[in-house]
């Protein structure tokens, strides 16, 4: 897969992890494969390819959908939360990006995480959700910058979904690193609007 394919495949991954909080926001549930691929790719600390960072392709199908309906329509038809979700996650990255406390703060935390993980052999463990949701609150919650999630109060004051909104945030977070590491800027979404739709299209079309 070449680097631009990669670049979009990165890309959906924020616009999934964007697609994942509406849902709980305003459902207060998320498919549950969905979430453990969310938690896979984040305790991925070493990934090969960024095909494996995801699963393959099929572990972004919802965002390379929502992403190519992004660029296709300019936005419109989108749920405004969902494109302010993945614009503020990119942000968020960049800020994070540039805190050394906070990326070291992240890295440790996740190791912890990963550990949990191996010890209670299951990604969806309540112990190992907790524990990514709170990498996410010793690192971007730490920032001067919020990301405001808007849906049923009821739903985001329970501390179950709570923890899931923020686990899928911090997939949100690590696609968006992804994608910067792999030369994506957001200016990109504008100017290779085109490219990126078209690429969306093929990679979906291998699914």
């Amino acid at each position: 897969m070449n680097q631009f394919s990669n670049q979009v495949l990165a890309l959906s991954g924020v616009f999934q992890s964007a697609l994942m909080v509406e849902q709980l926001a305003r459902q207060g549930s998320l498919e549950r494969p969905r979430l453990e691929q969310s938690i896979r790719t984040v305790l991925n600390l070493n990934p090969s390819s960024v095909e494996e960072v995801y699963g393959g392709i099929v572990g972004v199908k919802t965002g390379l959908e929502g992403l190519k309906e992004v660029l296709a329509k300019r936005g419109k038809g989108m749920s405004p939360d969902v494109l302010r979700y993945a614009m503020g996650i990119l942000h968020a990255q960049k800020k994070l990006t540039a805190r050394d406390d906070l990326m070291e703060a992240l890295s440790q935390h996740l190791t912890r995480a990963v550990d949990q993980c191996a010890y209670f052999d299951d990604a969806l463990h309540e112990s190992v959700i907790a524990a990514v949701a709170n990498s996410y609150q010793q690192s971007v919650s730490k920032l001067d910058f919020r990301i405001r999630v808007m849906g049923n109060p009821s739903y985001l004051q329970n501390p179950n979904i709570a923890e899931q909104v923020r686990t899928a945030l911090l997939f949100g977070i690590r696609s968006a690193h992804l994608w910067h590491q792999l030369g994506g800027r957001r200016w990109h979404i504008v100017v290779k609007r085109s490219k990126l739709h078209d690429t969306a299209e093929q990679l979906l079309a291998r699914i």
